[in-house]
């Protein structure tokens, strides 16, 4: 008797994404990946990032301050820990916000870092028809040190959790911050460091313009996203989504932010980020600048040589923020401390502000650690 065969037959996609269907707030997201991280990784990172910081760019630097050589960049270990390679990518997926970014201990090339996802909150939007997850974010190295967390939130977009009634519960109170190594090495041997290395001195309510402004590119868009194992269509499939849709992923877009920052800035010493809201998309062709207020200064409460810096950066899309901004009177209720809303603050800035209503595309709450600047200044080339 022979054998029968069909005559077609239809393919399967393998369902490798996380669902959130069983999702429940507690629940451990293994992320399989590893990455040893090469030189090549970061110089493709420093080509793509200003950054002078010299913790970033200097072994001998590095060691006045204790360290075995340069650090990883703080936004290297930012768009690291949030590129999440298990996003459901049959639905739409954006970020939506960071919260306590902490570099709690050293990172360097030749590390191997693998990551660790935990399910804070799980929540239905009030319109009912998308969920919003938060996920704490861990890097750890080869010996099992976190050297960095935060908690990352993601809005997935047409889909509801059907544990999300039952998950809808704050904690009583936000988790603590976690200790960092890293500032605690720097508070203590900052002494070693020259005195004249701060370009400018910062004040409270100042609001600074930062000169450099540039889009990340679509083939770089790419590379990053691929470099770091993100999967989702929205950052590739120009074919699904138009060369005008695809996406730049919500790590890279901060990172280009506080790379913008970074020269007006310098010398940054150590940062976290307390908070970060991505309030409008973009496009790899988009040009993005920045801008900073200055919050509050203060002397660091275990070594007088250094200063805290509380300040707020948006990011700016489609503006030359140097030169179009310049003259521009910004409202100072406009700037906030706490967490921002998109439709809130377009709603302040149509009404007070309509040169900047839908161009903030990020809003930034950090703390930094410079030193406390005297009057000699270095001028960057």
């Amino acid at each position: 008797m022979r054998r029968s065969y069909a005559q077609t037959v239809t393919g399967d996609v393998l369902e490798l994404s996380l669902t959130l269907d069983k999702a429940s707030v507690g629940d451990h997201l293994e992320n399989p990946y590893e990455l040893t991280i090469t030189e090549g990784i970061r110089d493709a990172w420093h080509g793509c990032f200003y950054q002078h910081d010299r913790l970033y760019t200097s072994d001998v630097f590095a060691q006045k301050l204790g360290f075995s050589k340069m650090l990883l960049p703080f936004s290297f270990l930012l768009h690291t820990a949030g590129a999440v390679s298990h996003a459901d990518d049959r639905r739409k997926v954006l970020d939506v916000g960071i919260e306590q970014a902490v570099y709690e201990k050293p990172a360097y090339i030749g590390d191997t870092i693998r990551k660790e996802y935990y399910i804070q909150d799980l929540r239905t939007t009030s319109d009912g028809e998308s969920t919003l997850l938060k996920v704490k974010c861990a890097l750890l190295n080869q010996k099992n040190d976190r050297v960095f967390s935060m908690s990352k939130t993601m809005l997935f977009e047409g889909t509801t959790s059907k544990s999300g009634t039952r998950d809808m519960r704050r904690p009583p109170r936000a988790p603590a911050k976690p200790s960092s190594a890293v500032l605690e090495k720097i508070s203590h041997r900052s002494a070693a460091l020259s005195r004249s290395n701060a370009l400018a001195r910062l004040h409270e309510g100042q609001l600074i313009l930062h000169s450099l402004a540039r889009p990340i590119g679509s083939s770089m868009g790419m590379i990053l996203s691929t470099m770091f194992r993100m999967t989702h269509p929205s950052l590739f499939n120009t074919k699904r989504f138009g060369n005008e849709s695809v996406l730049v992923p919500g790590g890279v877009m901060l990172s280009q932010v506080h790379a913008c920052a970074a020269r007006g800035l310098y010398e940054i010493l150590y940062e976290e980020l307390e908070h970060a809201q991505l309030l409008n998309p973009i496009s790899p062709t988009d040009l993005i600048g920045a801008i900073s207020y200055v919050h509050a200064i203060r002397e660091h409460p275990e070594n007088p040589d250094l200063e805290e810096v509380e300040l707020q950066t948006w990011g700016i899309k489609g503006l030359d923020v140097a030169h179009e901004l310049r003259s521009l009177e910004i409202p100072i209720d406009v700037f906030s401390s706490a967490p921002q809303k998109r439709s809130e603050l377009e709603a302040k800035l149509e009404r007070s502000c309509p040169q900047l209503h839908g161009k903030v595309v990020s809003n930034h709450y950090r703390r930094l650690v410079r030193q406390s600047p005297r009057s000699e200044t270095m001028f960057l080339l």
